[in-house]
């Protein structure tokens, strides 16, 4: 599996520190392998740079944002390094940690909505896995356990995003106020799929390259906080993906999620940026930035969940709310 394996040790740190610790071992263990190597290993630049970044300025700046950018796009993107899995597991862990110590009346309070929301999405989840295995003679697990091990991946970072947010709504601007759906409305989990097939190996290759030239180009809308280009190119990705769906009579659940929700935080952040001079537009790139980088990765839940919707059972497609975009 992905993200299995035990998590490596950093004592009692703050979560900071220790995230910071875990992933420079990586590199502190790459450059042992390689003592020839004299230069600053570039992904160990970028992850002590974007650490450094969370306790400097009130201001959430031009250089935050390409710093958290290129984090995101090394954590998340990046599956082709033979670091991935690691970085992804030390996050997971990190992420249930956190997702335990957070008290119920806390996280009910409302001053950290990016957490809430992958919260209630893990509790939802966790919550049909047992029904989901029922049905599908223990199936779906696999499913399930990559699904949510990826949610928990999000925690440290939502709760990054969660404090910069914070400043802002303290000055009168509701950043993360409108970027959000509830879980409420829906499927229950026993409606069957409309569709039932399956990429075969075309259309998954097909569904990398689109995603690939959709996550590029949006990131570059993005760095330039071209909000209204991202949201035209999340609608012409929505269309494609759309498409695919119904040459293979499939569902693309997840993938077409995420966009939408790309979508969505360019449009508010196109009309914060209008109404407070451009302040929000470097949060905001880097909130994009992060949607964008893991697309692909949370695709591959789509894609592992198209069998068992073949067999009537309809894990994903059931348990994502809709997004009001475009």
């Amino acid at each position: 599996m992905l993200l299995a394996g035990s998590s490596l040790s950093a004592g009692d740190l703050p979560v900071e520190a220790s995230l910071r610790e875990q992933f420079l071992q990586i590199s502190s263990f790459e450059q042992l392998q390689n003592p020839q190597q004299i230069e600053i290993d570039a992904d160990a630049a970028k992850v002590a740079e974007f650490f450094a970044s969370l306790a400097g300025s009130d201001e959430f700046c031009e250089n935050t944002a390409k710093v958290w950018t290129g984090f995101f796009e090394l954590t998340f993107a990046r599956d082709d390094d033979e670091n991935f899995a690691r970085r992804l597991q030390i996050l997971q862990k990190a992420g249930e940690k956190q997702s335990a110590a957070i008290a119920p009346e806390e996280a009910a309070h409302g001053c950290r909505p990016f957490t809430e929301h992958v919260k209630e999405a893990i509790k939802v989840n966790s919550a049909r896995k047992d029904y989901y295995s029922r049905v599908s003679n223990g199936a779906t697990h696999n499913v399930s356990l990559l699904y949510t091990s990826l949610e928990y991946s999000l925690l440290p970072l939502t709760a990054f995003f969660d404090r910069w947010a914070l400043k802002f709504n303290q000055a009168g601007i509701p950043v993360l106020q409108n970027d959000f759906v509830s879980m409420d409305d829906i499927a229950p989990a026993e409606k069957q799929p409309l569709r039932r097939g399956m990429l075969d190996r075309g259309g998954r290759k097909q569904l990398r390259r689109m995603l690939r030239s959709w996550q590029w180009k949006s990131a570059l809308a993005a760095s330039r906080k071209d909000f209204l280009g991202v949201q035209l190119l999340a609608m012409n990705a929505l269309h494609e993906l759309r498409q695919l769906e119904l040459r293979y009579k499939c569902h693309l659940a997840l993938t077409l999620h995420f966009v939408e929700s790309v979508g969505l935080a360019a449009r508010n952040a196109d009309r914060l940026s209008q109404q407070f001079a451009r302040r929000t537009d470097n949060f905001y790139r880097a909130f994009i930035a992060l949607q964008t980088s893991g697309v692909r990765l949370f695709s591959k839940v789509d894609l592992l969940a198209q069998p068992f919707h073949s067999a009537g059972i309809g894990i994903i497609v059931n348990d994502l709310p809709a997004i009001p975009f475009p």
